[in-house]
């Protein structure tokens, strides 16, 4: 018993940072138990924050369109644009898979409180950076937009500089006249903090929960090896592991259908981020206020879709190499044989997310999305100087 409530605190520990903001964000699966008025509440937040996207991308497309003749403007414009519309995907594809994230989330839960301690053992070793590494995402996107919304008017008072709205925006003629100013401002300025929420939520959950996919494949391929034909419940063992290969293999399904879409919009979406980042970068090297906020940025967008693919590639490698558990297995001289053969077989096909289909996420893809980003800064560049 006091191992289930140290098991219970220590989860909820961790898993704290990413439920917070997956809850402002409001795409953190309700508890079963939940009041009529508790999901009515959720639908109405998830309702104002599409139409608060929703604003805010017309704005800025408006804003693209005013800056046609401005290279540096249009491309900090649609950096932005890039962004919000990544949310509202996000927005939409988790709102809609909330049946799935709820069995992804109790699933978790399980494993890490209900699990025997050699299999929490492999679960910790296999996770604890993965949690590191989101608050440190966390942290970081929230520096970054906290930086957005207090240039402009660092740059307005103190340098003298035209009014700007940190997420840009083309609401009327007039919009820099206080005090229409500063009310749009504020807006402006929700819809950043919302569209943090969004970002550091979405990217965290994602991460965190494919982590714990490829996390449930190594305790499968632990327990394979450690079946052994002269012990007397060898049949009895093999039969949980393939229940328990069926059972990963249905988690990583489960995330597969959650994040697949998003996973397209965020790898097409991801190569626009750096290249207009990159760009911002490369034509303010004189401004250091703003180099550093893009570098920010940059380095923020660059961090979410490694994180992206590195959890990908980890589900992808160990699902791959169960089969070879299976075969490390002291199977000589057993009957579980042409069990063992059938997991191998299966193991075959490795579990992946893939972007809708089309590719997979992976290291290989990371690297793709990068070269084709810094292809395009080159041609932005090119432009820039003709």
């Amino acid at each position: 018993m006091e191992h289930q409530v140290y098991a219970d605190k220590e989860y909820d520990n961790l898993i704290k940072p990413i439920m917070i903001v997956t809850k402002i964000a409001s795409f953190w699966p309700l508890e079963r138990d939940h009041s009529t008025s508790m999901k009515l509440f959720k639908i109405c937040h998830v309702l104002f924050l599409v139409a608060l996207f929703t604003i805010m991308c017309t704005v800025i497309i408006a804003d693209i369109i005013h800056h046609l003749n401005d290279l540096d403007e249009l491309t900090a414009c649609a950096l932005t644009a890039c962004a919000f519309f990544l949310d509202i995907i996000r927005l939409i594809v988790f709102s809609t898979h909330q049946k799935d994230m709820s069995y992804v989330v109790e699933t978790m839960r399980k494993d890490w409180t209900c699990s025997v301690h050699e299999n929490r053992a492999i679960l910790k070793e296999k996770c604890l950076f993965a949690f590191w590494v989101s608050k440190c995402f966390i942290t970081m996107v929230t520096v970054t937009i906290i930086i957005f919304a207090c240039s402009p008017i660092l740059e307005t008072y103190f340098h003298g500089k035209e009014r700007i709205f940190p997420y840009r925006g083309y609401f009327f003629a007039n919009q820099t006249v206080s005090p229409y100013y500063e009310y749009i401002y504020i807006f402006n300025i929700m819809g950043g903090l919302f569209g943090c929420s969004l970002i550091c939520g979405a990217t965290t959950f994602n991460f965190i929960v494919v982590t714990h996919g490829s996390a449930k494949f190594a305790v499968l391929r632990k327990n394979l090896e450690a079946i052994n034909s002269n012990n007397s419940d060898a049949n009895i063992a093999m039969v949980n592991c393939i229940k328990e290969h069926q059972d990963v293999i249905a988690f990583a399904d489960a995330l597969e259908r959650i994040i697949n879409v998003l996973a397209l919009a965020q790898f097409i979406l991801s190569t626009g981020l750096f290249c207009f980042a990159g760009f911002q970068i490369t034509s303010l090297l004189q401004d250091k206020h703003r180099l550093m906020q893009y570098t920010m940025f940059l380095n923020s967008a660059i961090l979410e879709l490694f994180m992206f693919s590195i959890s990908g590639n980890a589900l992808i490698d160990e699902s791959d190499a169960v089969g070879e558990s299976a075969y490390c297995s002291r199977w000589f001289g057993g009957t579980f044989g042409r069990n063992l053969q059938i997991v191998m077989m299966r193991s075959k096909v490795p579990s992946k997310i893939t972007a809708a289909k089309f590719y997979s996420m992976s290291l290989r893809s990371f690297s793709q999305v990068l070269s084709t980003s810094f292809s395009y800064i080159m041609v932005l560049l090119s432009v820039s100087e003709n």
